[in-house]
């Protein structure tokens, strides 16, 4: 059946890129063919920016974070699912599209979706990544996010997934870092994660800002942290806000071999 779109874009501080990812969603509805149109939901983490008006102006609803509300990317993507109820038309959505907003979809995004969603009829699927910068790096690592493993599938490249499978395996985790990794492992207990056609352009700030061999290796000791050693995602944000982590000497010698592990890992996933 053709899927039901819900699309989720958790945010927090995002006023500048708000707009452009939701152009490229309206944009891409247009292509659709047909009167059905996806909804578009903003979750806000409480920012302290324009991020909601910018959500608003571009045709986003918006679900602000009220105060007591839990913080963190899981309890805004919780909250973005449950404000979803129906589509436009009345029927219950149910097909999920969780978005992080440094992503832009291209214009044959849905027709895409659609057409795989119909023949394949997954539960769950990522996309592929292009980055917005140059370098061997960044190419190097959008060939790994197009294999499917705990070190390589990640919410940064869009999550598709069925509303029954999503409440099957009970959402998203309370957490506020690796949410992802979380909600990916309990889905990989239930059914496979299909590698989607499409492609996403994608930020790519955060390696820009740290640089790209920093940032992988950081992000290679994060997650065998939290997957090998079973650290707690609260300690490991506290440790993810420090860009400069790895670049003291006292910490490089166990990033490099933490990420040896990783990688280690990755190769004998395939």
């Amino acid at each position: 059946a053709v899927p039901r779109l819900g699309v989720i874009i958790p945010v927090y501080n995002e006023e500048k890129m708000i707009s452009s990812c939701i152009k490229a969603l309206k944009n891409s509805f247009e292509l659709m063919g047909h009167e059905r149109k996806p909804k578009i939901i903003v979750s806000d983490g409480g920012s302290s920016d324009a991020s909601v008006r910018c959500a608003r102006e571009a045709g986003a609803m918006v679900v602000e974070t009220k105060s007591g509300d839990a913080r963190g990317r899981g309890p805004c993507l919780q909250r973005g699912v449950a404000s979803i109820t129906k589509e436009n038309g009345g029927a219950v959505i149910d097909t999920l599209l969780f978005l992080h907003v440094d992503c832009v979809v291209p214009s044959t995004f849905f027709l895409d979706l659609e057409a795989y969603w119909v023949e394949h009829r997954p539960q769950i699927g990522f996309c592929k990544m292009k980055f917005t910068s140059e370098g061997i790096g960044l190419r190097l690592f959008e060939y790994l996010a197009t294999f499917e493993s705990i070190f390589t599938t990640f919410g940064d490249q869009g999550l598709v997934v069925s509303r029954k499978l999503y409440e099957k395996i009970g959402g998203f985790p309370n957490q506020v870092l690796l949410e992802d990794v979380a909600f990916l492992r309990r889905a990989r207990r239930t059914c496979r994660i299909h590698p989607l056609p499409m492609t996403l352009s994608v930020s790519a700030r955060k390696f820009d800002e740290r640089g790209v061999i920093t940032y992988m290796i950081q992000c290679c000791v994060i997650l065998t942290l939290y997957v090998v050693c079973g650290a707690s995602p609260q300690s490991l944000a506290k440790l993810y806000s420090d860009a400069y982590f790895l670049r003291r000497p006292c910490t490089l010698f166990i990033g490099l071999l933490l990420g040896a592990v990783s990688v280690a890992a990755v190769l004998m996933s395939f």
